[in-house]
Formats: C-alpha cells, structure tokens, sequence
C-alpha cells in the first residue's frame, strides 16, 4: 500500500536521492526521517531508513579511519566488474570455496574478507564474490555481508540440504532481501535527461493505475525529469519500492553436492551453474558497429530492457544527443538491418549502427 508520504517528507527524500557522499546522505536521511510520519503504514519505511543509516554511519567511520594511522579496518565494499557481481554464500566453507575453485581457479579462503574472482559464459565475465561462512550471531560479519548482498546483482547459494537453504531464507529477509524474481521491476533513471520530462517505457503491465497515475506519483516528489521503465507486471506500490528501496529481490542459484531438489544443481554442473548466472544477472550483449564495418567482437553488457538511445549515450554522450536513427541486426526486429528509433528495445546478441544528423 502506498504510504502516502507528506510533501515535506518527499522532498527531503529527493535531497537524499540527490546526496553524492556517505555523510550528505546520512544527514539527507536524518532529515527524511523526522519528516516521516509514524505509523503502521510506515513501519517497513522506517525499518529500511534507520537500517541504511547504521550501514551510512559505518561507512563514514571507515572512510575516517582510512585517513589515520589506524588503516581502513575490514573492508567489505568490492567494485564490480564484468557483466555483473554474484556474491556466494552458505554455511559450509568447503562446499563453498570447492564451488568458487571450479567455477573460478581460486583457492584462498574468505576468513575475515571477502574473495572477488572471475568466471566466464562464453564471452561473458562474470564477478563472484566469495564471502566468509555464515554465522548468524556475528553481528557485524552479518552486517557486511548482507551490505554485499544488496550492493550484489545476484547470489550463487552453497547448500547442503533444505534446512540449511530455509536458515539463509529466513536470515536475508529479516534484512528485507527476498530471494527470486519478483512479477515486475521499475527502473527509474534520472542521469542526463535534461529537462526532457518524465518520460515512460512500458514494457508490461500496470494492475492497479495508469502511466498517469504513474508519472503524477513520480512528479509528487520533485523529479521533473527521469525515464521510467515498466517490466513486467507492477502497481503503484512497486513504484513507491522502487523509490525508496525498502525491499531488494535478488535472482539466486542453487549449487549442492546432492540434488536435494528439483532446481539444484550439482558440483559436476559448472556449465549449466554459469549459464544460470548468466540468466539471472538479466543481462543482455550489444554489439556495435560503424557504417560498412565489421561489427565489435567485444560486446557491451546492458540490462534486459536496453533500449537504442540508452546504448548510444554509452558509446558516447554526442551520440545520443544527434541521433538520429539505427540500424539493427538480430532478435529485436523483423528484418536484418532494420531502421529503428531512440525508443527500440533490444534483444540479446542484437548488433547496432547508429547514425547521428
């Protein structure tokens, strides 16, 4: 349900969307909070804020203690690299770090830190992060990890049995990160648009209003300019998630030494386990190419749902800014080398040629 949130709540909770560094959005978020009226219609909002500002609050003391002679401390922020970041988890150490040695060749055991490694789907890089065993009362390793998890594309789950499986469940949604895809997804991206407007890709359904209601709601707080990506089937409320992050999905694969289950793979399944990565990460490849040349053999990685313009503001911001139309080759369209416009929606192993004014 909508929480119907005050306008001088929406405001300072675009101050803190807009917030660059840890400390000014620590100080957004205090001040968003006051201005959140408490009730049960509130109650998860509040959870997830006060949650996000220990997370904020300790990432403000770590930058701190880089500065002085004491170091960094542990540090559990990794970048992400290739088409995607996979952190792995589970409570047996050697099911896990067998299932990191196969799928990556690295053999160090995440003690105290956690072991970022490569592995491949054809000509796709994927990122696996390999994380210290789960122990539930180890309060802050539990906080970091879980901090891993959101910042994470996916999880690759290691698992002896459904015990084990309901134990890693339950903990990750008492830190409102729900395992599996949901119906559908918003994607709200308001980077390099200008005074363009709110402008809406629907690519789905919405159930309980219209692309109205929608870009009202979105406007409600401010934001006079964004595109909107519908996928799949949501409401207004999923709108409302998407804003404020209250709850993370995350895609999951399930790896075990026996198939307890039908949706288990096993250790001898290293290929099918990196195509199911590859699947979950909701990626797609693009490759480009430029008038009467060959097209890239590298390809770019995007999200599902990618559409033209977006991958010609990748290549290059002129690009998108004197576009005029492409040409596509693939899936996506009805005939090879078709003319498309900024809006067309892209398909795995498309290739583009962009041509500008």
């Amino acid at each position: 349900m909508v929480t119907n949130l005050p306008a001088e709540a929406k405001a300072k909770w675009l101050k803190y969307m807009d917030a660059k560094t840890p400390e000014e959005k620590l100080k957004a978020l205090q001040e968003f909070l006051s201005a959140v009226p408490k009730h049960k219609g509130t109650e998860n909002l509040v959870y997830w804020a006060k949650r996000r500002m220990a997370e904020l609050k300790e990432e403000v003391e770590r930058e701190k203690r880089k500065g002085g002679k004491g170091g960094g401390g542990l540090q559990y922020f990794i970048e992400k690299t290739g088409a995607g970041q996979v952190v792995l988890l589970g409570e047996d150490n050697s099911l896990k770090n067998e299932l990191m040695r196969r799928l990556t060749g690295i053999t160090i055991e995440p003690k105290e830190l956690p072991v970022p490694g490569i592995t491949y789907y054809e000509d796709v890089q994927i990122q696996i992060i390999n994380t210290p065993s789960l122990i539930y009362d180890a309060k802050v390793l539990i906080g970091r990890i879980t901090g891993l998890v959101r910042n994470a594309d996916a999880v690759l789950l290691a698992v002896n049995d459904e015990e084990e499986l309901r134990r890693i469940k339950d903990f990750l949604e008492r830190n409102n990160i729900i395992l599996g895809k949901p119906k559908g997804k918003i994607l709200i991206d308001r980077s390099r648009y200008g005074a363009a407007g709110i402008r809406i890709i629907n690519l789905g359904k919405i159930i309980d209003a219209t692309e109205a209601d929608v870009k009202k709601y979105i406007e409600s707080f401010g934001i006079k300019s964004a595109m909107i990506k519908i996928i799949g089937e949501v409401s207004l409320d999923d709108v409302e998630k998407s804003l404020f992050e209250s709850i993370t999905y995350k895609p999951y694969t399930l790896v075990s030494r026996t198939r307890f289950s039908q949706n288990v793979f096993t250790l001898d399944e290293i290929p099918q386990i990196k195509e199911n990565l590859f699947r979950n990460l909701d990626v797609i490849r693009i490759y480009t190419k430029e008038p009467k040349e060959e097209a890239s053999k590298e390809p770019m990685i995007v999200k599902r749902g990618t559409t033209v313009i977006e991958v010609a503001r990748k290549l290059h911001s002129s690009l998108a800014e004197e576009f005029k139309y492409a040409r596509v080759w693939g899936k996506s369209v009805k005939f090879q080398g078709q003319k498309v416009g900024e809006d067309h929606v892209l398909e795995d192993g498309d290739i583009v040629e962009i041509h500008t004014h």
